[in-house]
């Protein structure tokens, strides 16, 4: 029970970090891939001394390399995705509906890694899958522009999932600082094609993006990405992912405070329905137990035993 709750608190934690990420991208004056790829950058080099210590202990294979490349490419088609819809639509509908990884990562799980939801939590799924389909279709009163936007975040979340998942998988064995520096590095790479490819500049910003950079590099990703990476070695991919329900409210107030952005009803309407659906993933999960050997000091999740490291 000790170690649950420590988790607890450590995801409790990120998403408060993660919360401000929405409001520091529109804060930088940059192109939404560039942003994302000095993101994944600065957050590498920041998490290199840790990665290197891991390194000293840890057995790195080609299969190894392949997961860490996977989590990267997944997450830098995330960080493009929905960096990208912001442009496009208000920070609520971005924000909650980038949020609805949850339900993608619970799908996905059930069929991947077999861990099964109940059937309450299928009942949270239908409940955030109708709560995303009324902001995505609600976009459309802002245009045809506003509709994309919402798309994107959506597609955005489903990438999310993808990195969730291979995390899930490649922390049973590598430690957090070599996972996350090494993932975020190599979503960089990625993003440094895509920047590339479509021309996005990469140099030339002012004194005040720079500092929002590193600031979205520091709170979101180090402190608060990493945590739920972290997280994956303990608790089922679902329950790890649906921690950042709380990440639409933080996001949503902040946008309030310093963007002056407003959520208008149907936001707040789809948005409640998600949470609704994403809480009862959450308090009824999968059929997966998360128990400690207070002998040995071991934590089960399902027929799988990691010890803490």
């Amino acid at each position: 029970m000790k170690r649950r709750f420590s988790v607890q608190i450590v995801l409790i934690l990120g998403v408060l970090a993660i919360s401000g990420a929405a409001i520091l991208i529109r804060q930088a004056d940059a192109e939404p891939i560039a942003i994302a790829f000095y993101r994944m950058l600065f957050s590498a080099v920041m998490l290199l001394p840790l990665a290197l210590h891991d390194l000293t202990h840890t057995r790195v294979t080609w299969k190894t390399v392949g997961a860490l490349a996977s989590a990267g490419f997944f997450l830098a088609l995330h960080f493009a995705l929905w960096n990208t819809s912001l442009d496009y639509t208000s920070v609520t509908s971005s924000v909650v509906l980038v949020t609805t990884q949850p339900v993608f990562v619970t799908i996905l799980g059930a069929l991947l890694l077999k861990e099964i939801p109940t059937r309450r939590a299928w009942y949270g799924l239908v409940l955030a899958l109708a709560g995303s389909v009324i902001i995505a279709l609600g976009g459309s009163s802002g245009g045809a522009s506003r509709l994309a936007g919402n798309v994107m975040a959506l597609a955005g979340a489903v990438m999310a999932a993808g990195y969730f998942l291979v995390g899930r998988i490649a922390r049973r064995t590598l430690p957090i600082g070599l996972y996350a520096a090494a993932a975020y590095a190599f979503s960089g790479l990625f993003l440094l094609v895509f920047a590339l490819i479509l021309k996005q500049p990469l140099a030339g910003y002012t004194k005040e993006t720079w500092w929002s950079l590193i600031l979205l590099a520091l709170v979101p990703t180090v402190f608060g990405h990493t945590s739920l990476s972290w997280a994956l070695k303990y608790l089922p991919t679902a329950m790890v992912s649906v921690s950042i329900l709380g990440e639409p409210l933080g996001a949503t107030i902040l946008a309030m405070i310093l963007l002056k952005e407003m959520p208008v009803f149907i936001e707040l309407l789809g948005g409640c329905l998600i949470l609704a659906g994403i809480f009862l993933i959450w308090k009824f999960g999968s059929s997966e137990e998360i128990e400690e050997d207070q002998a040995g000091g071991t934590v089960k999740t399902g027929s799988e035993t990691v010890t803490p490291s």
